[in-house]
Parts: C-alpha cells; sequence; structure tokens
C-alpha cells in the first residue's frame, strides 16, 4: 500500500503538476526584488537543529528530468539526482534534521513516511522537489507517531543514485524521533 500510495504521487508529479524546479514567487517584471526559490522558504517554516542538517545543503542536488523506455517498450520518466560533492559527503553518516512528516499509511504510527521541510498541503504528494524529500525508514518496530508539527529525527543517510520506480533521493534508515 505505501508503495503504491508513493507511486501514485510521482504519477501525479510527472503529470505536469511538478515540471523543474520551484520557483515558489517571482517579482514583476521591473521590480528590483530579487526572484526567491522554494529553498528560500524554508526558515519560514523550520529551523535548524543543534548540530543538524540545513535543508537547503539537499536542495543543491541538481534534478535530471530522464524519459526513456522500459523493457516493455512503455514510456518511462522519472528523475535523477546529481548530487553535489558536498552532498556526497553525507552519504552513509548519521544526521540529525528537521521537518515535517508525510505519512504513507492511514496509521496514526508511521514506521515509514516521507520528510521534508514544509507542512503537509496536499494528501496525495509532496509538492516539492526530490531533492528536498527524504524517505524515511525507523528503527525495526519503532514506529513514529504522526504530527502535523515539525519533527526533529536522526538516522543513517543514503544518497539514491537512482530510482526509476519513485525518484527517490534519499533515505534515512534508522530514524528516531529527537526531543527537542
Amino acid at each position: 500500500m505505501k508503495r503504491l500510495l508513493w507511486i501514485g504521487c510521482l504519477i501525479l508529479g510527472s503529470s505536469g503538476l511538478y515540471s523543474g524546479p520551484a520557483h515558489a514567487l517571482k517579482y514583476e517584471e521591473g521590480s528590483d526584488a530579487p526572484t526567491r526559490t522554494i529553498e528560500d522558504f524554508i526558515k519560514d517554516y523550520v529551523d535548524i537543529p543543534q548540530g543538524g542538517l540545513d535543508w537547503k545543503m539537499l536542495g543543491k542536488t541538481k534534478v535530471l528530468d530522464i524519459t526513456t523506455k522500459d523493457a516493455d517498450g512503455m514510456d518511462l520518466f522519472y528523475q535523477k539526482p546529481v548530487f553535489p560533492e558536498s552532498v556526497k559527503k553525507l552519504d552513509q553518516t548519521q544526521i540529525k534534521i528537521k521537518g515535517y512528516m508525510f505519512p504513507l499509511d492511514p496509521d496514526e504510527k508511521q514506521g515509514q513516511f516521507l520528510f521534508g521541510p514544509f507542512p503537509l498541503n496536499c494528501p496525495f504528494q509532496y509538492h516539492v522537489s526530490p531533492a528536498l524529500v527524504i524517505e524515511a525508514h525507523t528503527v525495526k518496530n519503532t514506529p513514529i507517531k504522526f504530527s502535523y508539527d515539525p519533527l526533529t529525527i536522526e538516522g543513517t543517510l543514503e544518497l539514491v543514485p537512482e530510482d526509476k520506480d519513485l525518484s527517490t533521493f534519499y533515505r534515512l534508515k534508522d530514524v528516531k524521533l529527537i526531543k527537542d
């Protein structure tokens, strides 16, 4: 069920609802104010926990749109990361990060969920680039209670160089909730 929900979200994302880097706000032509990207709004929702990772670091990952055919000759669309060196150094390291849970199950406690810097705004898709979404897997038999409030979690970060099914860029394993 989790995988089906996640695939549904990705299908919606690839159907045109999300098309490339999200520019959250663009000023009118002639304005002297700078254009802000989605990463510029993170600080409005979450702070950086002490000793934690800033979402802007993960946001430096470039997104490649891939169009190809699968083994059956069907069109296949997915997104693939191009990790900068600063992000590559984080692979298989313990990180702490603050963000919002996007549940994949209807249960109150979640053993696997998506995690990002912005609160939920749609029950079907997390409307940000895959460079700002972490697939989180809790320590076995230790699910985390869903919350609409920001949470600080800790786990081992795994960089995913290519995921043709879900376009996952990051996995966080053995996730534990950190009390603020």
